[in-house]
Parts: structure tokens; C-alpha cells; sequence
């Protein structure tokens, strides 16, 4: 077991760090649809679909190396003062509902990408990229 979650954790440390690189072109998109649109009146129709698709991709993906490097946000404020004791049994409460969350998301989103798939669903938007690479990265 403990070779199986070094092999999650390295596989999340480098997709982490392959997930970054999307802020470059995320940024640059985004660069070149504020110049176009403010310095030549001239607003792309695709920039806003492809940053869509590019933020949820970073976040999808770079989700796993935040909890790994304990990056994300938590609300210590009503357990910062319980023992060791107590907070882990909190922690262990909140995890299950956390993972009964987690089962029902990938669930419910796996029938949703399954079902973008067969229909071959796109957005609505004029550019009309699909939507299928992003549903899937959930």
C-alpha cells in the first residue's frame, strides 16, 4: 500500500508541475484578447471558450499537487483549539463526507462526459470548440 501511494504521489508531482505550464498559454490568450479588444476594437470570438477550457484543465488537473504540497485553503477556526485527539476525529468525519462528495462528483460527472461524448457535444459559443477534453480531465 505505501508503494502504491508513493506512486500517487509522485504521478500527482509531476502533473502538477505539467499543469503548471498552462498558465503560459492561459496567459497569453488572455493578453492577446485584452489587446485586441481594448487597443484595436477588435475582440477575438474564440479566447473566452479556450480560457474556459485551459483554467479548468490547470484546475483540474493541478488540483491533486495542491493537497499533496497541503496548498489549499482550510478553516481551522473551530478546531485550532481541540487537542490532537479531537481534531483527527473531526478530520476523519469530515473526510467521509468529503469523499461521499468526491464519489458522487466523479460519478455524476463521468455519466455527464460519457454522455458529451455520444452526442458530441460542443459549445454553444461561435467558436464551437467541444467540450469531451475538458468533461474528461474531471
Amino acid at each position: 500500500m505505501k508503494s502504491f501511494c508513493c506512486f500517487i504521489d509522485s504521478l500527482n508531482e509531476w502533473v502538477g508541475k505539467m499543469a503548471s505550464w498552462l498558465i503560459i498559454p492561459l496567459t497569453a490568450v488572455v493578453t492577446y484578447d485584452v489587446i485586441l479588444r481594448y487597443v484595436f476594437n477588435r475582440p477575438t470570438i474564440w479566447s473566452w471558450d479556450i480560457n474556459i477550457q485551459l483554467l479548468g484543465a490547470l484546475v483540474v488537473l493541478g488540483g491533486g499537487y495542491a493537497f499533496l504540497h497541503d496548498s489549499h485553503i482550510g478553516v481551522d477556526a473551530l478546531v485550532i483549539h481541540l487537542s490532537a485527539r479531537r481534531r483527527a476525529i473531526v478530520e476523519l468525519i469530515t473526510s467521509a463526507f468529503f469523499f461521499f462528495g468526491i464519489g458522487v462528483l466523479l460519478w455524476k460527472a463521468a455519466l455527464d462526459a460519457w454522455f458529451s461524448l455520444e452526442i458530441r457535444e460542443f459549445t454553444p459559443a461561435f467558436f464551437h470548440p467541444p467540450y469531451i477534453p475538458l468533461k474528461f480531465s474531471w
